[in-house]
């Protein structure tokens, strides 16, 4: 699955609070609890698809997920790691439980079956070593403190320098000095027993560090996190990244692929943006990198301002991770038919883990010390159902950078002869073991790729292509520096590399970064985190910790919305343009925030004051937001309309207008999104994660934007920004006129044509002379035109507007295709929706008048008819300006989208939109 959007010059030119460089989960969560918090985030990936080690990506029909094998604790609703997940994801990742052993340790031929539970867990071992009950509960008794000594070793790093060592030091006192301590060490004083030391140790591929190299802390970390049993998110790995990118956009922000930076911008020693490597530059106040310590200090800052700091020394004395193969096989047969488990299979040659691996480095070969062999699909209760009677496997082996060095130069997926043999020398050690291990697998290998160091450092940019990040030892651990704060003004860092390695501690880096620059209102994103078990508790502490929440600026747009639709604007006519032989755009400029942010499609209503009598008139905005407050009307001519032919005959630059807005639901881009890129679900993939009878990538979105007159001006703002984000969405644009003379825009429907191949044009005109060179569709339109140019009409979702009598003939055209209701968008331009009241005697209070009513005028109208003065704006029921409150009696309303739910409780009814059922008494 590809996630995020493909980087585009429109969308980084907006303004953003925050830069992050890196879409690892780190990054992302960072970024998803900022947006929470109000701010606009911008996510800046170098990969063709965000999420860093949660990525999938396809070959040959079938699926692998690169980094993401088993996550423990998620499906516990209490635990802080599952709170965390819900809250950047509104809920909406799923968890499968995993079987109950889910780690299986195989050394050298002896199998040790980790069992989900603590119980279990123990009697589990006690089946291979009867008479270790107590060495193995000093072990668990270990592994628990140790776990607990993650806040006194990391929190204090939120405070400012001269505290930390201190806060430090008393850590240690209260919870013990695990992270200086081996866990060669620590298992030593839990029991003689070389064997049992070194099964309990057998997790330590987990984080890459060997007994006598790793501190213990890291080692029960990882025990302890998966000692009540595994998960795996439903759908696979690439599902985390694509739930948490809607929260994200949903205020505004975006998370932008193939977008490479180059260099952080440094003014006045303050980091103000960063430089992208083609060339463009994105300024923003604050920058996190996502992106490791080596390649932040080393290549991201400028290296004056590195050394500046010492950072580059610094660096020298933190060793790397190891570097990794990664075997993705493909096989022909499920689950069922290949009797495939889910745990995962630890395979080591011997029981000295670190004698064993220094004696594997020090020369190539292929007898590798560890190869761990993981079964995705098992996992997955989702695969089946994509990928029926398919299966795969990863296969991970440790391997030196050195080992590869000698190609580092060449480019990806073009180093040479030498090295393809070299990967498929690996590659056929790799399924030797597989078939060792699982011996129905031989001859079912469908396919089968080896990635090496030379991947991890093309795809994740890591310099030595090391697995996870900096080296797990206590010289690590020790380092104090390693914090969400740097020494740069204007920079902060997120990912593994400032807690440690694994899902949990990406998303866990992700909240103390975002707490270092948010502070206590982090609490009110995820309050459950101070709630512990008790899910009251943490309600309690949220209703708390709201009552003063200072409004935030993508905030202040919503709650300004909620408070009042109502509020009148003045923006000022900068540019007129002469479309066609009938029709003009007009080009404001205006300090409106939530005009910066409106959804394509959407409309303004504009105001003029006349002898005391207020003139109202909606038009759709034909432009995409910019983050100037600039937009574009444009305003056909009606033969009968003074509003239009004022605007046309009389407006100019330099003069102001009043308006109102943004107002309307008929866009592309769904209404939890305050502008900016949309979910993907929105913009080019459909919610289903693959093709199911393919095992594909998801289909693009298809549309159908359907217009006629001036109906083109939302069907253009919606063409515009799919286009300026990138979106893979498939259009087809058919619109009809009169004659050519009259088309608006029709040179930049061409052009988008011509540079989109998934952009459509096709256009009618129905009054053209027969002798023009039009070589076009002509007449209105008709079934037959409509199969030529939207064959594939069952598939496409359908935006439509343009006169009513074009919209009726369309609609019935679509009924008897048999296009479902819920494809069909419809704005029309009829100001005077169908009401169907009962009629009734309307008594307006505050006049004092009573009127009678048909049942069919609105209230609105009744009142105007007679003199009555109700504030109005849009008049289809959008924008609430015309809201009073019913005393007494019903109404029926044919829209309620300008009212609040607190305000349809209190009473209040929409005058344009609402009529009388029966007596009714109106505060009017």
């Amino acid at each position: 699955m590809i996630n995020g959007l493909r980087y585009s010059a429109a969308i980084s030119a907006q303004t953003f609070d925050y830069v992050v460089i890196g879409s690892g989960l780190g990054g992302l969560t960072t970024a998803a609890l900022l947006a929470k918090a109000g701010k606009r985030v911008l996510v800046l990936e170098r990969h063709y698809t965000a999420g860093g080690f949660t990525h999938s990506f396809r070959r040959r029909g079938y699926e692998w997920d690169v980094g993401v094998h088993y996550i423990g604790d998620v499906h516990k609703p209490h635990s802080p790691m599952r709170r965390v997940f819900d809250a950047i994801t509104d809920g909406a990742l799923a968890w499968a439980k995993m079987e109950d052993v889910y780690d299986s340790m195989i050394i050298a031929g002896d199998r040790y079956d980790y069992h989900s539970g603590v119980r279990q867990f123990r009697e589990g071992l006690l089946r291979h070593f009867p008479r270790a009950g107590a060495d193995i509960d000093a072990y668990l008794k270990q592994v628990r403190r140790a776990s607990q000594a993650v806040l006194p070793q990391f929190g204090p790093r939120l405070l400012p320098g001269l505290l930390q060592g201190a806060a430090l030091a008393a850590g240690r006192r209260l919870s013990g000095d695990y992270f200086a301590r081996s866990t060669f060490d620590v298992l030593r004083e839990c029991t003689r027993d070389r064997k049992l030391a070194s099964v309990l140790a057998g997790q330590w591929g987990d984080y890459g560090t060997p007994p006598k190299q790793s501190g213990f802390a890291m080692h029960a970390l990882v025990a302890q996190h998966y000692l009540d049993g595994a998960n795996f998110p439903v759908g696979g790995a690439s599902q985390i990244a694509y739930h948490i990118i809607p929260t994200i956009e949903a205020a505004g922000g975006a998370v932008l692929v193939d977008a490479e930076v180059e260099r952080l911008l440094i003014d006045r020693s303050r980091v103000v943006g960063v430089r992208m490597v083609n060339g463009d530059e994105i300024r923003c106040a604050h920058v996190i990198s996502a992106a490791g310590v080596h390649t932040t200090f080393a290549k991201l800052v400028p290296t004056e301002i590195s050394e500046q700091h010492g950072l580059l020394s610094k660096l020298e004395a933190l060793p790397r991770s190891v570097s990794h193969l990664g075997l993705y096989v493909g096989l022909k047969g499920s689950r069922q038919d290949l009797q495939l488990e889910q745990s995962n299979l630890w395979v080591y040659r011997g029981y000295d883990h670190d004698a064993e691996l220094k004696r594997f480095l020090a020369e190539p070969n292929t007898d590798f010390p560890l190869k761990y062999i993981s079964f995705p699909s098992a996992k997955d209760p989702a695969w089946d159902e994509h990928y029926p009677g398919k299966s795969t496997i990863d296969v991970i082996a440790p391997a030196p950078w050195q080992w590869f060095q000698r190609w580092q130069n060449t480019p990806w997926g073009q180093r040479g002869q030498a090295y393809d043999d070299y990967k498929q020398e690996l590659t056929e050690a790799l399924l030797e073991e597989v078939y060792t291990q699982v011996p129905q697998t031989r001859g079912k290998v469908d396919y089968a790729e080896l990635s090496t160091p030379l991947s991890t450092a093309h795809f994740s940019n890591y310099t030595a292509g090391e697995l996870y990040g900096l080296e797990h030892s206590p010289q690590r651990f020790a380092t104090r520096w390693l914090s969400p704060r740097t020494p740069i003004k204007g920079l902060s860092l997120t990912g593994q590399d400032i807690l440690f390695c694994g899902v949990g501690s990406a998303l866990m880096s992700g909240v103390l970064t975002a707490a270092s620059l948010i502070g206590p209102r982090l609490l009110r994103i995820v309050p459950d985190l101070l709630g512990g078990r008790s899910v009251s508790r943490g309600q309690r502490l949220k209703r708390w910790l709201s009552r003063s929440v200072p409004a935030q600026p993508m905030e202040a747009v919503v709650a300004a919305r909620q408070r009042s639709h109502s509020s009148w604007w003045q923006a000022r006519c900068i540019g007129v343009e002469t479309l066609g032989s009938d029709s003009k755009a007009f080009r404001f400029a205006c300090d409106r925030i939530d005009m910066r942010h409106f959804r394509p499609g959407q409309f303004v209503t504009l105001r003029t004051q006349n002898d005391g009598r207020s003139t109202c008139r909606s038009y759709t905005v034909s432009s995409c937001a910019q983050d100037t407050g600039e937009f574009e009307l444009a305003v056909k001519r009606v033969a009968e309309g003074p509003f239009s032919n004022w605007l046309c005959d009389a407006l100019k630059p330099g003069d102001l207008l009043e308006m109102s807005g943004p107002f309307g639901d008929f866009s592309c881009v769904p209404a939890t999104s305050q502008f900016g890129p949309t979910p993907r679900a929105e913009m080019g993939l459909r919610r289903e994660r693959k093709d199911t009878a393919s095992g594909v990538q998801a289909r693009p979105r298809k549309l159908l934007l359907l217009s006629a007159g001036s109906g083109i001006t939302p069907m253009l703002s919606m063409a515009r920004w799919l286009s300026e984000t990138g979106s893979a969405t498939d259009v087809i644009f058919l619109h009809t006129a009169r004659r050519q003379s009259e088309l608006m825009f029709n040179s930049e429907l061409e052009r988008l044509a011509k540079h989109n191949p998934r952009f459509h044009l096709s256009i009618s005109l129905s009054q053209e002379p027969p002798r023009s060179r039009w070589r076009g569709y002509r007449g209105r339109l008709n079934a037959d035109m409509l199969a030529a140019s939207v064959p594939d009409l069952a598939e496409r979702e359908v935006f439509l507007c343009g006169p009513q009598g074009f919209m009726d003939s369309a609609r019935a055209l679509f009924s008897a295709a048999g296009l479902p209701d819920a494809q069909l968008h419809v704005e029309s331009f009829d100001v005077s929706p169908s009401l169907n009241g009962k009629g009734g005697e309307v008594q307006f209070e505050t006049s004092g008048q009573t009127l009678i009513s048909n049942g069919e005028q609105s209230l609105l109208e009744l009142a105007e008819s007679a003199g009555i003065a109700i504030a109005s704006a849009c008049r289809t029921g959008h924008c609430g300006e015309c809201k009073l409150r019913c005393i007494e009696g019903e109404v029926s309303m044919s829209e309620t989208g300008g009212l609040s739910a607190e305000e349809i409780d209190q009473g209040y009814v929409l005058a344009c939109v609402a009529a009388a059922n029966g007596k009714v008494k109106l505060a009017a």
